[in-house]
């Protein structure tokens, strides 16, 4: 089995963030206990003997709450360690990154623009699920486990509406379950899914690629196409440079949002 643990970054319903971006990581099932121990690891290299300290990209970031009495140099090393530790299990690990960046507007805002990317996760993370039988015979269901949010009861309505009705692209076939859902403090592998819908967000709100560089090339690619990553919203397209709009026209190119290092 594989389990897809989300979180979401940035505000539905404020007219001052241009994008939500819903967001997480798969990972095969023998695979959880790993990067669980890779993180508690780097609370106890910065903050040994201490009780459990969330890792929250955005607190760490600007330093509020517990960060607020942390150096910017040491706040800097936690982001870069937890990234490390998430990359440190590539594909043939199983680990797959799944995000949507929905560009809001008038039409695709608050609970609409939630929707649409619980949509696009859901119907993403089931394809890779179906390739994984077509391609190598490994038959896997696939288990969604969102952080505690304001959309819980919504996001549990959409997913068997999308279960039993089918998406827009298609029926959904093998996901296990209802979706389930829990606090992010609690859980190192939704902290994680913090990471990666932050490290989105700030990529398309903010053209800031801090965070995402390293964590591109973890999303689910299948011939040079970036499935894992999606772009919605009125600037998508042939004129966007985006890595996920630039990837389905030119297989195999990202763009130049984030360059070679």
């Amino acid at each position: 089995m594989y389990l897809l643990y989300l979180d979401e970054s940035g505000n539905e319903n404020d007219p001052s963030d241009r994008y939500f971006v819903l967001a997480g990581l798969a990972l095969f099932e023998r695979q959880i206990h790993h990067l669980n121990q890779r993180l508690e690891r780097v609370q106890e290299e910065h903050f040994p003997n201490r009780p459990p300290i969330p890792f929250h990209a955005s607190a760490i970031r600007a330093g509020r709450g517990f960060w607020r009495g942390v150096s910017e140099e040491k706040r800097r090393e936690v982001l870069d360690d937890v990234i490390a530790a998430i990359t440190a299990t590539d594909h043939h690990g199983g680990l797959r990154l799944y995000a949507a960046a929905i560009e809001k507007n008038t039409e695709l805002y608050g609970e609409h623009a939630v929707e649409a990317a619980t949509e696009q996760v859901c119907k993403r993370f089931d394809t890779f699920l179906k390739r994984r039988y077509r391609e190598y015979n490994d038959a896997q269901r696939g288990l969604l486990i969102f952080s505690e949010g304001r959309f819980d009861a919504r996001a549990k309505l959409w997913v068997r509406g999308f279960r039993r009705r089918g998406t827009r692209w298609g029926s959904i076939y093998n996901l296990a379950d209802i979706p389930y859902f829990a606090p992010m403090k609690e859980s190192r592998l939704l902290q994680a899914a913090d990471f990666i819908a932050h490290a989105t967000w700030l990529s398309y709100e903010r053209r800031d690629h801090t965070l995402a560089r390293r964590l591109l090339r973890h999303f689910d690619l299948h011939e040079g196409v970036l499935h894992g990553l999606v772009h919605v919203g009125p600037s998508r397209g042939r004129d966007c440079d985006c890595p996920a709009c630039t990837s389905r026209r030119i297989p195999g190119n990202i763009g130049p949002w984030i360059p070679p290092e």
